[in-house]
């Protein structure tokens, strides 16, 4: 599967959802950007191109990547330890996506990653569902455990 096929796998999903293409897209090819509820969800897809992003994948140059991403809060001021093992601890049960931290900004995220040489469309909605369902229920969890300062979606 190309990219483009990807690209286009993601935007049939998308309008499964009943929401357009052009809507989603972003300034960038292979970018969407969707909303539910408080949350913005974004979509990627690439080229793994020639350097090594994924070790497990060392082989794969020039494979198509699909991602699912959910920044929903940032990580706690206080008990940051804590936090950071409890999050450790809750992705061992998760089902095909997993909470992140990125140092830059301090912020916790959902994701979901695969390669996308086999994309469907049933696969880019199971993602999407995933995603949004983990980040609204940790976004409520982290709230009430951490005091967590949850991120808004900004088109509002």
């Amino acid at each position: 599967m190309s990219l483009e096929q990807v690209k286009a796998t993601v935007e049939e999903a998308l309008m499964q959802f009943g929401i357009t293409p052009e809507q989603a897209r972003n300034n960038e090819a292979g970018q969407w950007t969707v909303f539910r509820n408080h949350l913005e969800i974004y979509l990627d897809a690439w080229n793994l191109g020639t350097e090594q992003q994924a070790l497990f994948y060392f082989q794969a140059e020039d494979q198509p990547v699909f991602q699912v991403i959910c920044p929903f809060c940032t990580v706690p001021a206080d008990r940051y330890e804590e936090f950071l093992e409890e999050l450790l601890d809750v992705n061992i049960p998760l089902y095909k996506v997993s909470l992140a931290v990125r140092k830059e900004g301090g912020v916790v995220c959902v994701k979901y990653r695969s390669m996308a040489q086999n994309l469907s469309v049933a696969e880019v909605m199971e993602a999407l569902d995933a995603v949004g369902y983990y980040s609204e229920f940790f976004s409520e969890v982290f709230a009430n455990e951490y005091g967590v300062k949850l991120l808004e979606r900004q088109d509002s």
